[in-house]
């Protein structure tokens, strides 16, 4: 029984394969049949991509590369601002920014819009770096053919504006710009090698010095961002100190002054009891002296551990004019449009027959 049922099994097998080769047969003659079709569908394929590719603006890709140097906080620094009732402030905020985070800090909204509100000196004229996007993309033209929103005609980023007094729509078409950016893959940031602290920025654009002023001024606006917050609670000890150490020197001079005021003052040596305010001031000078020598000395060693903190971040590769320039040749154009025709077409006449076929069957059934 086992035997009948292999060999029924072997059978239905033949016939299936059989079959499968016939009709790849039948769908490659029907294909042959039609060559003079494909053919000029794929000359017409190639036209087009002859045409994109004359049409196409070339991009321009500004690479940037740095190394990220870390330092280690001194172990004084918090000790001494305990001492001072500073513990909470002492040391550094590492891990928000170690790692791989500070790529994701370069790509942020924040230090994107940043940096396109960064007033810039492109090509004789100090603007905002958000106007010369605007300009090389003729996005201004759009929006003068919108007569639906009035502000949007007028639309502009002036220097020195601050942030919290801008109205919805230049919030709206920043945040449109950067995603119009970071979806676009136009910023790319990477470790070459995860081993390796260096670090690749590349941006592309079709303005060759849009390309590189942006490069260059996300970077300048990320190290700051980076930098102070990695510092923030460093400075915060160190304004506190100052503050400390300027209290001090206020108390220490003004003991100075009603110490020599009292000096002048002719004593009766049979009224010893009158120099007791003198020496009073003298001894207030003299420790008030001590401690804001103390202070000033601890204040010297909150600045140097500060500077220990801060990290540094070393430029490997600036952009440099020229920069690599991207364009649709016209031999990729031709070769991508034809092969792209002759697909189209083949898919098409592919399922023309295959539904024609599948008509009949139902029409037999």
């Amino acid at each position: 029984m086992d035997q009948k049922n292999s060999q029924a099994v072997s059978k239905n097998e033949e016939i299936t394969l059989i079959q499968i080769v016939t009709e790849v047969k039948k769908y490659w003659s029907y294909l042959l049949s039609k060559w003079l079709f494909i053919l000029i569908f794929g000359l017409v394929g190639g036209g087009l991509g002859l045409v994109a590719s004359l049409m196409s603006k070339p991009t321009y890709t500004a690479h940037l590369s740095f190394a990220l140097v870390e330092k280690s906080s001194g172990g004084g620094l918090a000790d001494l601002a305990s001492s001072f009732g500073f513990g909470g402030l002492a040391g550094g905020s590492n891990g928000a920014f170690s790692g791989d985070n500070l790529l994701e800090i370069i790509q942020s909204r924040y230090a994107m819009e940043k940096t396109l509100l960064t007033p810039v000196n492109y090509k004789g004229k100090t603007q905002n770096l958000v106007e010369v996007y605007i300009g090389f993309t003729n996005m201004r033209e759009g929006w003068l053919k919108n007569k639906m929103n009035q502000e949007l005609q007028q639309l502009s980023y002036p220097i020195g504006q601050k942030r919290e007094t801008f109205t919805r729509t230049q919030d709206s078409v920043l945040f449109s710009i950067y995603q119009g950016i970071y979806n676009s893959k136009s910023l790319a940031v990477a470790r070459k090698d995860k081993k390796i602290s260096v670090v690749n920025v590349d941006f592309r654009s079709p303005d060759e010095l849009f390309s590189k002023i942006f490069v260059e001024t996300l970077m300048d606006q990320t190290y700051t961002f980076y930098r102070e917050t990695k510092t923030s609670q460093s400075r915060a000890n160190i304004n506190m100190m100052q503050h400390t150490a300027d209290s001090i020197k206020g108390l220490y001079e003004s003991a100075l002054y009603k110490g020599a005021g009292i000096s002048q003052v002719n004593i009766n040596p049979a009224l010893q009891f009158a120099a007791v305010p003198k020496i009073k001031q003298e001894n207030n000078a003299q420790l008030y002296g001590t401690v804001y020598a103390e202070v000033l000395k601890n204040l010297e060693t909150l600045k140097l551990d500060m500077a220990r903190e801060t990290p540094i971040v070393q430029l490997i590769d600036s952009p440099r004019f020229p920069l690599k320039m991207d364009r649709l040749g016209k031999a990729k154009g031709i070769a991508i449009g034809g092969i792209l025709g002759g697909f189209l077409i083949v898919v098409y006449l592919l399922g023309s027959i295959l539904i024609k076929d599948k008509l009949k069957g139902l029409k037999i059934d």
